[in-house]
């Protein structure tokens, strides 16, 4: 455990994230994703008037918007992690950042939570842009069911864990493949059928509650240490440097 609190790692989290900070391709990314995927929920429900319409229907609409918040975590990392390694070699920074007394879980533990701490900031606070405007605006029956606790408990609880299996499936692709829109898409094409289970919630398919929240969670933490296990055995520094 104290080898994932060395200073090494410290400052790799510290350089990940200035690097990110200044990537205009990312940053962009970052901020106009999970505007779009919290504007498109408020306005959908904004849009609908609850008195007219049936349960059914009302419960629909806000399953729909909250799954919207699943796709935060699941898309936003995979567009940073594609960068983790390819980035670096692009930018000739990957060979001194390797010959560092660093080891290689130290190192992918690093490009992880570089990524995975924004993730979950942003996806926590636009969720809580989301119920402060439905506690303010939006009129009941359709208030109570989009403040239904159950939401909170799997959107804020799976938060982390989806960003963790987002990145660790785009350090993958980052490590094997040569260009960085090459593994945008390997990722994706493994990332997007992901989010199934969590629209089958949101359309009211998969019952919602805490039985429902505990499997998806088992299954995504057991997935994470499958996926971290691969990333350290197909991490191979002298291929990542010379690409």
């Amino acid at each position: 455990m104290n080898a994932y609190r060395a200073p090494v790692v410290r400052a790799i989290v510290g350089k990940e994230l200035r690097e990110y900070s200044q990537n205009r391709m990312i940053l962009i990314t970052a901020i106009l994703l999970p505007l779009t995927l919290m504007v498109l929920p408020m306005a959908n429900l904004a849009l609908m008037d609850p008195q007219r319409l049936e349960l059914q229907a009302i419960e629909f609409a806000v399953g729909q918007a909250v799954f919207c918040f699943f796709l935060t975590p699941i898309i936003l990392p995979a567009a940073m992690a594609a960068f983790t390694v390819i980035g670096e070699r692009d930018q000739g920074t990957i060979e001194p950042l390797l010959t560092l007394p660093v080891e290689e879980k130290q190192f992918l533990f690093a490009k992880v939570l570089a990524i995975v701490i924004p993730t979950v900031a942003m996806s926590v606070l636009i969720f809580g842009v989301y119920v402060v405007y439905v506690v303010a605006v939006v009129e009941e029956p359709m208030r109570s069911l989009a403040l239904d606790w159950r939401w909170f408990v799997g959107v804020l609880g799976l938060a982390g864990p989806l960003a963790v299996f987002s990145t660790l499936v785009g350090m993958m692709m980052s490590s094997r493949a040569k260009d960085i829109r090459v593994a945008e898409h390997l990722s994706g094409l493994i990332l997007l059928p992901s989010a199934m289970p969590f629209l089958l919630v949101g359309a009211g398919v998969i019952p919602r509650g805490m039985l429902t929240w505990v499997i998806l969670l088992a299954v995504v933490m057991a997935l994470n240490a499958g996926l971290a296990l691969l990333n350290r055995k197909l991490f191979d520094r002298e291929r990542v440097v010379v690409g």
